[in-house]
C-alpha cells in the first residue's frame, strides 16, 4: 500500500475563495401565502431577488388531497429555501422547483 498525501496548493485554495466570492446569491423566500379563494386557488411566494411567483393550486402536487385550511397552514424553512405544510407532512423546496418550473429536466430523469 503506497503512502501518498493530498495536498492542496495555496492557487487553488484561493481560486476556490474567488469562486465563492463571485456566486450568485442563494435566491430565498420572503414571504408565502396561500390563498384558497373557491376557483383561484394559488400559492404566493416573494423571493429575495425581487420576483413575485403565482402558483396555481394544480401545479403544486404537494397539495392534490388537501383541504383549504391545510394548504393555508404553512411555514418558510429556516433558510428561506423551503415552504412545509405540517399537517400534510409534505414540502416544496425552492431550488429544484424554480429549476423544473423553467424548463430544465428535474434531478433523476434523463434528458
Amino acid at each position: 500500500m503506497a503512502d501518498w498525501v493530498l495536498t492542496t496548493t495555496d492557487e487553488e485554495i484561493e481560486a476556490a475563495l474567488e469562486e465563492a466570492r463571485n456566486a450568485p446569491p442563494e435566491v430565498t423566500i420572503l414571504e408565502a401565502a396561500y390563498r384558497g379563494e373557491p376557483g383561484l386557488e394559488f400559492l404566493m411566494l416573494k423571493l429575495s431577488d425581487g420576483r413575485r411567483l403565482l402558483i396555481p393550486r394544480e401545479e403544486l402536487g404537494e397539495l392534490k388531497n388537501a383541504t383549504v385550511e391545510q394548504a393555508t397552514n404553512l411555514q418558510i424553512g429556516p433558510h428561506g429555501v423551503d415552504i412545509w405544510w405540517p399537517q400534510l407532512d409534505d414540502g416544496l423546496y425552492l431550488p429544484d422547483f424554480l429549476e423544473h418550473r423553467w424548463g430544465k429536466v428535474p434531478r433523476g430523469v434523463a434528458a
